[in-house]
């Protein structure tokens, strides 16, 4: 994070443009993971294996207690976090709430969110951007990068993504020393249809290869390879290949991972945090932060941010 951290800083001072930046960034991390392939490469199963046993936490508020002690990554996006005890890994707050006085064996990554500092002990690196903080900053052990401009065009979607990369936010209940979310039950189906004038309430989960609502559609989370909107839906966290809102179809959601976005002109999205590949907008989309490799269109956007390599948005 050093050589991150100077990068950074000649950006501040002119020397060097953001789109200089962005490429120098992407080669230290291309090195890194080289590194990283070589030296752990005999460990490599064990810790797929453990990590298969000790998944991520995650969910919509986190508290570590002074006495508790937490070995795994946790990762937040719009919610809350409280460290007062220890975590043993890394922990990824985005577009949130960081309430920090503990320790954190790993990196702590914090972006777009509130942080609250009163001392504590970060053992790795601190990133930080496009944050409001107050109080006792915390000790750091291995340097630290903080942007203030989360609007950086280039180098903040370099220094997002591997931040966000991996990052999967389910719904859930925190259970003090279990570590652990209850799940919903889930409903599987080959081809989901809502026609329309129908209405149909699914307190479950939906997992679908194609789901195709031109009626009314209220429900939990979803995960489907294609879903396809002309109606409206009502539901939780959105995981899809393909999704597609056709004529005057409505979206309201909370959090939208998914490869591609297609809104036709009259359709509309009102949802969370969204994460997709390529994102073609000729409707409306209204969500929290948006992160993105490609998005075209003529449509509107509203969001509290965006971090995208390409923008062909006319407006």
């Amino acid at each position: 994070m050093d050589e991150i951290k100077k990068i950074l800083e000649a950006v501040q001072n002119g020397e060097i443009t953001a789109e200089e930046a962005e490429t120098l960034i992407l080669a230290i991390k291309e090195k890194e993971k080289i590194e990283q392939e070589k030296t752990k490469k005999s460990i490599f199963e064990e810790e797929q294996i453990e990590r298969e046993e000790n998944e991520p936490l995650s969910g919509e508020k986190v508290i570590i207690r002074e006495d508790e002690e937490f070995e795994g990554d946790i990762n937040l996006v719009s919610g809350e976090a409280i460290i007062r005890g220890t975590v043993k890994g890394d922990v990824s707050v985005v577009m949130g709430k960081l309430e920090f006085s503990g320790e954190i064996t790993g990196d702590l990554n914090v972006v777009g969110s509130k942080v609250k500092w009163n001392g504590g002990t970060i053992y790795g690196s601190l990133n930080i951007v496009g944050c409001k903080e107050s109080g006792k900053r915390p000790t750091v052990k291995k340097g630290i990068t903080r942007v203030n401009n989360i609007f950086m065009r280039g180098l903040f979607g370099a220094f997002l993504k591997p931040i966000l990369s991996g990052i999967e936010v389910k719904n859930g209940n925190f259970v003090q020393k279990k570590w652990n979310f209850g799940k919903n039950k889930v409903q599987k189906y080959e081809k989901l249809i809502v026609k329309k004038g129908e209405f149909l309430n699914i307190t479950d989960d939906i997992k679908a290869e194609e789901i195709v609502v031109d009626g009314k559609l209220i429900c939990s989370n979803i995960f489907a390879e294609r879903f396809v909107i002309s109606g409206e839906v009502s539901g939780g966290n959105i995981s899809v290949e393909e999704l597609v809102l056709t004529d005057e179809g409505i979206l309201k959601c909370g959090n939208i991972n998914a490869e591609e976005i297609i809104v036709d002109e009259n359709a509309s999205i009102k949802c969370g945090n969204i994460s997709a590949e390529d994102i073609y907008l000729n409707g409306t989309i209204s969500a929290g932060f948006v992160n993105c490799e490609h998005l075209s269109g003529k449509g509107q956007l509203n969001s509290g941010g965006l971090s995208c390599e390409e923008n062909e948005l006319r407006r």
